[in-house]
């Protein structure tokens, strides 16, 4: 009879099969962060072409790639006042290669739309830009200040078009003008900035509201005037743009943009990402870049900018349900 053969060699070497396994699928997360990125990041701008989100991330883009060591794409996915890319950014594979380059809409849309955003679905990795809201009129338009179109306003109730994006920040700038303004006023819905900017200079609506850059090449040309913006004192970016209040409408209200990326993306690959933007805003050439555009540059690293996206969304929530715009989500 043949000796039995023991089988703890065989256990052995399983057991350490496993342990060698666990200790790869612990490695591996943290191996892959370090040698990210590996291939091209791309930036979903949920707004067309040529709106002041899809500007700021294509001037922000050719920019960090320089710092990340791949290029950067920027690609647009329009529709549902922003949501729909915001939606796609929120759905993808947490692993850095797809980030959301959004607007103040991801945070206004969680309270005005029917298919709702939601900031626990998303990291922040930096804030690159704050703007006033601006009011902005036809160049032939009769009205020289915003006293003037409010006046116009409270003659002619209803009849004021005011064009916007719904369920992003410039429902919310519409809404809240005309309150202030005691105003009633029609809205008139645009899928982005530049469309909305097209038809006012076309004399489609009588008013606009976006922040200041979204008007620039049409003030250029003539063909549209900024009346005013909301914020506490005039900028030094449109330093002969008055501010509403300096005509009555009591309204401070700004909005941002800011990269971000699907919640569970792992901690050092947003460390990565976060690095390559801070690069880039320091970069005195962005700065530059940013200032000759219109656009209001600011740095908000992570912590930073999840403490003022709260105050954000704080101020947003508070004050679109005062104007009634909350809408209750589908289920």
């Amino acid at each position: 009879m043949e000796p039995q053969r023991s089988s703890r060699p065989v256990c052995r070497a399983v057991a350490s099969g496993l342990v060698f396994a666990f200790l790869l699928a612990l490695i591996a997360p943290v191996a892959g962060a370090a040698s990210f990125p590996t291939k091209p990041i791309t930036f979903v701008v949920p707004f067309p072409p040529g709106g002041r989100t899809d500007l700021t991330a294509r001037l922000i883009a050719q920019f960090v790639e320089r710092h990340l060591g791949a290029p950067a794409v920027v690609i647009n996915k329009a529709g549902a006042g922003g949501v729909l890319g915001a939606k796609e950014v929120s759905q993808a594979r947490p692993d850095g290669y797809l980030l959301g380059f959004f607007s103040t809409a991801v945070l206004t849309a969680q309270y005005t739309v029917p298919a709702p955003t939601d900031l626990k679905d998303y990291e922040i990795i930096g804030i690159v830009n704050v703007d006033p809201a601006a009011l902005a009129v036809g160049e032939k338009a009769p009205w020289k200040t915003i006293a003037d179109l409010v006046e116009h306003g409270r003659k002619n109730p209803g009849k004021l078009r005011i064009g916007m994006i719904p369920g992003a920040s410039a429902q919310v700038f519409a809404g809240g003008f005309a309150k202030a303004a005691g105003i009633q006023v029609t809205y008139v819905p645009f899928k982005g900035d530049a469309d909305g900017a097209v038809a006012l200079a076309g004399g489609h609506i009588e008013a606009h509201v976006a922040v200041p850059v979204s008007y620039k090449s049409l003030v250029e040309a003539k063909k549209v005037r900024i009346l005013g913006v909301a914020a506490d004192r005039r900028s030094p970016l449109y330093k002969d743009v008055s501010t509403w209040k300096e005509h009555g409408v009591d309204v401070v209200i700004t909005s941002f943009h800011g990269v971000f990326a699907p919640r569970g993306t792992p901690r050092e690959v947003l460390s990565v990402l976060e690095g390559a933007l801070e690069k880039t805003m320091q970069e005195k050439e962005v700065g530059d870049q940013m200032t000759a555009a219109g656009l209001g540059a600011i740095y908000l690293g992570r912590q930073d900018a999840a403490a003022f996206m709260a105050q954000q969304d704080a101020i947003y929530r508070a004050l679109i349900q005062e104007l009634g715009m909350m809408v209750a989500p589908k289920k």
